[in-house]
């Protein structure tokens, strides 16, 4: 097998921010033949497309005390020794094999997660893309992007896997909307968190001139995607494009890490783009992975049909209490885990409401504020980095969303109130005066 000859600029950087006190992501740009890893480039790199491919990361990590860092650094090393330890593969074999790196690297961080009590709670995002041909495949867990740059426009090739992201999706919210959506730091998937991750794989067959860019959060927060299109389109220099993005994040406040890596495709294994060629977000299957020896499929756990509780299009759709229904039928628990501000884990259980039945608050029931006090408290699974995960099951209904959303938030503001009377009355019965 011969790759074709496709070269590859590229440069990669990461920063602190101005607010946190040490760095949680990390990033790699790597050939997987051996020639090339680097994690922070002083200046572009450049190297041809080999028959091992080649790999860009970035991985934005969560957690208590320095977990997030171990996380995001455990990530990019299992994904790349993984990768480097496959023979050549055609295009598909490939997209698998890049899958149960992903999939491993969850295994791996999840398994230290739960072994050492310092690094309880702790998981990272993960962006990572991949060349064997011209056909760049993407893998996505969580809410670091990849775009693509195409005749002067840019195109998000990845979706996020995070609360606003559905909520835009499902019409119930603009991306302006999003930037100042109190719950954007929600994300519904990160490595780590859970024994299991659905890897979303998508594709993008490149052209010449095609420039990538991957980043956290910390840049495609404060700085909206026209702003990285045009130093994109303003700077040829990939080191002075990247450090321009970097700067730009920063005099936004610069409230998160800092990581992009940018990398430019050209070569006679490239067409050249047509007028009319735009980039956009392609989803790719590449089919299960194959029997082994003993006759056992070796399925991976995106395409085993496996359910998940990784989802979160509805808050309040998951807090509600159900009508009488399904008050009195069985409920299935699953367990999931949230994160103290001590690091530590705690698992809770989660009541699923049957799938097909509608369900309602209950206004007259005091209970059912304080529960959905509670749920509203227990949504996500808080970290240092103020990045939360959320573990609930994706609906479609845009209206709903936003109708329960809002009622659910009332609905906890009208408790807080009673809550606060209920604490003040027993004084006033215990010495008859006014508080």
């Amino acid at each position: 097998m011969s790759s074709p000859d496709i070269q590859i600029e590229v440069f990669g950087k990461t920063d602190v921010g101005l607010i946190r006190e040490h760095n949680e992501d990390n990033l790699l740009v790597a050939d997987l033949g051996g020639a090339l890893k680097e994690s922070d480039l002083d200046a572009p790199a450049k190297l041809n497309l080999g028959d091992h491919g080649a790999l860009f990361l970035v991985c934005d990590g969560m957690g208590g005390a320095a977990a997030g860092e171990v996380a995001s650094q455990m990530a990019v090393d299992v994904i790349f020794d993984v990768l480097a330890a496959t023979d050549p593969l055609p295009r598909e074999g490939f997209a698998r094999a890049l899958r149960h790196a992903v999939e491993t690297a969850n295994d791996r961080i999840f398994q230290q997660s739960r072994d050492n009590q310092n690094e309880r709670g702790m998981g990272t995002t993960c962006t990572a893309a991949a060349l064997i041909d011209d056909t760049l495949i993407v893998a996505q867990i969580g809410d670091s992007r990849c775009y693509v740059l195409r005749n002067g426009q840019l195109g998000q090739v990845t979706k996020d896997q995070s609360l606003a992201w559905q909520l835009i999706e499902a019409g119930a919210m603009t991306p302006e909307d999003a930037k100042a959506f109190e719950h954007a730091n929600i994300i519904l998937q990160a490595l780590g968190v859970q024994d299991r991750v659905d890897v979303v794989l998508s594709q993008v067959q490149l052209r010449r001139g095609d420039i990538m860019v991957l980043c956290s959060d910390g840049l495609h927060g404060p700085v909206v995607d026209q702003e990285i299109q045009e130093v994109l389109i303003g700077e040829p220099d990939l080191k002075k494009a990247g450090e321009g993005l970097l700067q730009k994040a920063l005099e936004r406040d610069g409230p998160d890490n800092i990581t992009v890596v940018l990398a430019r495709f050209d070569g006679t294994g490239l067409s050249d783009p047509t007028p009319d060629d735009s980039v956009g977000f392609l989803a790719y299957d590449p089919g299960p992975d194959p029997v082994s020896e003993s006759g056992t499929a070796s399925v991976s756990a995106s395409s085993s049909g496996r359910v998940r509780t990784s989802g979160a299009t509805v808050i309040a759709a998951a807090m509600v209490e159900t009508t009488e229904e399904t008050a009195t039928a069985p409920r299935s628990n699953g367990k999931r885990g949230k994160n103290h501000e001590d690091g530590t884990n705690a698992n809770r259980a989660l009541e699923s409401v049957p799938a097909g039945v509608e369900s309602k608050p209950k206004w007259s029931d005091w209970s059912g504020l304080t529960r959905l006090a509670d749920w509203l408290e227990r949504f996500g699974r808080r970290t240092s980095s103020d990045k939360e995960v959320g573990l609930y099951t994706p609906t479609r209904n845009g209206r709903s969303v936003m109708a329960l959303f809002f009622i659910a938030l009332l609905t906890v503001a009208a408790g807080g109130i009673l809550v606060l009377k209920c604490e003040r009355d027993p004084i006033v019965r215990s010495d008859g005066q006014t508080p």
